[in-house]
């Protein structure tokens, strides 16, 4: 349950004077603690166990998770996620050349039993450009039923919940279950992305994951900008252009930052 409902984790231990200690945290539930373990040591590793810790990164982590596959719910899905969409727009061949690139780390470090790198692959992806960066790019065009980047979100959403099952199969089933009629923990096939020319090692997907620094970068720079002008985000803003890497994006970045 990850902590839903303020459950409790309890952990006894002894110290090395022999005094026996119970540790409380207010939000973790099994799958926290798993994801805490995957993503914080190799295994053989020695670690400590702080309760506090763990609630403060790894609950955060399955929340803002939980939270990108409940906006997508806000979306229908797709007919047929297995298709390939046709002229996907600069900002989706970007984000699905960057999932292609961890689904094939994720493939690999699960064939060597590389708990670690693969959790890690899934949770800075999943944290970080995807609902950073992509989500932000994308959000205009899902609420005006733009029905690529609904079959990006879903694609996406419903592959990362399979490719994350080994380490939360709890959460995972939930997500799958609710909004595409299937369990994570029952898929038995690898999802490979069928988009070829995007996926991993292809000319096209190094050319889009070529981007993906300028467009942190970019983007960054003019969310510090309007936070220092003590402006909101989705107000207008003036005195950038758009760098010449990045024209291909031109105009769902001026959209998105409300660039004049």
């Amino acid at each position: 349950e990850c902590g839903a409902e303020g459950r409790t984790g309890v952990w006894k231990i002894k110290g090395p004077d022999g005094k026996r200690t119970e540790l409380r945290a207010k939000k973790i539930g099994s799958e926290c603690f798993r994801l805490w373990k995957a993503c914080d040591a190799q295994v053989g590793d020695d670690f400590h166990i702080n309760p506090e810790e763990i609630e403060k990164k790894y609950f955060g982590v399955l929340t803002k998770l939980f939270n990108v596959a409940r906006f997508a719910s806000f979306f229908d899905v797709p007919k047929d996620l297995n298709s390939e969409p046709i002229d996907l727009p600069a900002e989706d061949k970007w984000i699905i050349s960057e999932f292609s690139n961890v689904l094939f780390v994720v493939e690999e470090s699960w064939k060597k039993l590389d708990i670690y790198t693969a959790t890690q692959s899934i949770k800075n992806f999943s944290t970080g450009i995807l609902p950073s960066h992509w989500l932000e790019m994308a959000k205009s065009r899902l609420y005006a039923g733009d029905l690529n980047a609904a079959w990006t979100i879903h694609r996406i959403v419903r592959d990362l919940m399979t490719i994350f099952s080994p380490v939360c199969p709890f959460f995972t089933h939930y997500v799958s279950d609710t909004l595409y009629d299937m369990s994570a923990v029952d898929v038995r096939i690898y999802p490979k992305m069928p988009i070829r020319r995007l996926s991993y090692l292809s000319d096209d997907n190094k050319k889009y994951t070529s981007f993906t620094d300028e467009i942190i970068e970019f983007n960054s720079t003019v969310w510090k900008t309007k936070k220092e002008k003590g402006i909101s985000l989705n107000s207008e803003v003036d005195g950038f252009e758009i760098p010449v890497n990045l024209m291909e994006f031109a105009e769902i970045l001026t959209d998105m930052h409300k660039l004049i």
